[in-house]
């Protein structure tokens, strides 16, 4: 069970003067999506094939190959404990369970990313930035400590 270091932490949101600093490769998560033209990760060119098929093993540890051991969205490296299969298209949405439909995400991605697409995920994941660069948090003490409960 995953667990944070200050699980009593309340953030308190103030309007900012300035903007907060945004490192330039996040700059693509607030432009629109049709202006979007690179990949924030791109991917490696690979040498092995996309999988086709059904979802095996087999064909997951050759998506995890064709991937370099990347998560799709973020290139975050994956491992044992951190990879988790994903459809591309939910199945919610009429996707299929085939490899094809598939790709392997960092879980803590994963599970942000829910039934949503990738597209919805990514266009959520702006807002997100978005609305942190027009706003500042800091953190405050818990309310436990003023109130009882």
């Amino acid at each position: 069970m995953e667990t944070s270091s200050m699980p009593n932490e309340v953030f308190v949101r103030r309007p900012m003067e300035e903007p907060i600093a945004q490192p330039e490769h996040l700059g693509i998560l607030v432009q629109p999506h049709s202006q979007c033209r690179a990949a924030i990760h791109p991917q490696i060119q690979s040498t092995a094939p996309r999988p086709t098929g059904r979802v095996t093993a087999a064909n997951v540890m050759r998506l995890l190959e064709y991937q370099h051991f990347c998560c799709a969205l973020t290139g975050r490296r994956l491992g044992p404990d951190t990879a988790s299969l994903d459809h591309i298209l939910p199945v919610r949405c009429g996707g299929e369970h085939v490899i094809e439909n598939t790709q392997v995400l960092h879980k803590d991605v994963n599970r942000a990313k829910t039934t949503m697409t990738s597209e919805e995920f990514i266009e959520l994941c702006r807002e997100v930035v978005i609305h942190f660069s027009t706003c500042q948090f800091e953190v405050s003490p818990p309310a436990s400590l003023f109130f009882e409960e």
